[in-house]
């Protein structure tokens, strides 16, 4: 806010087109049969250009819809795409303990292990790997919480396609078709058409 640029306000034009043209946009909850918490994350390496911090991006359902996401940017600068992602699981594990707390206060107990997905099959091996390598002597202590959290079976990690890492809505931008594509499949619908079809229904 101390220099503003030309470059902000088209940004900042940009956001209000959007939302403008999104209003009737939000969650819909339905019942479904299968209430079970899963998640995926995912972290854009060196997304921030002033800093060169990433950005984290984590997202948690209990069916079609999100319970839980958040978009963040990482406290540390990361040296590489890898740390970058496993910074990101550490985030996304706690909140994914959270919600296990929660939902075993509110509802039941969640006796399994809390399935998060994510795109970077080295972050997920450096995960499942109780043996300190080298290169990982200069990730803070507390980054490494994942790792207990995957020995101790409380969450898998899971490999998945980037091309269905839904958590990419929250690290970066994407091209139009892709955005309205995770959009729908973190269970945000256009309420206007959700009613008019439920009436029909």
């Amino acid at each position: 806010m101390h220099c503003p640029r030309s470059s902000h306000l088209d940004a900042a034009r940009q956001i209000f087109r959007y939302v403008k043209g999104s209003l009737d946009y939000g969650l819909m909850y339905k019942r479904h049969e299968k209430f079970m918490l899963d998640g995926f994350t995912n972290a854009d390496w060196a997304g921030d250009t002033n800093d060169r911090h990433s950005i984290s991006g984590y997202c948690f359902s209990t069916g079609l819809t999100m319970v839980s996401w958040c978009s963040k940017k990482q406290p540390v600068v990361t040296l590489s795409s890898t740390e970058a992602e496993y910074v990101a699981t550490t985030m996304a594990a706690q909140e994914c303990m959270w919600l296990k707390r929660l939902m075993g206060e509110m509802l039941c107990k969640v006796d399994y292990a809390v399935q998060i997905r994510c795109d970077n099959e080295s972050a997920i091996k450096l995960a499942s790997n109780p043996i300190f390598h080298g290169r990982m002597k200069h990730i803070e202590v507390c980054h490494h919480y994942i790792r207990e959290k995957v020995l101790e079976q409380e969450v898998v990690l899971k490999g998945i396609s980037t091309n269905e890492q839904v958590a990419d809505i929250f690290t970066k931008s994407l091209i139009k078709a892709k955005f309205e594509y995770f959009r729908a499949t973190l269970g945000v619908v256009d309420r206007k058409h959700a009613f008019r079809g439920s009436v029909k229904n």
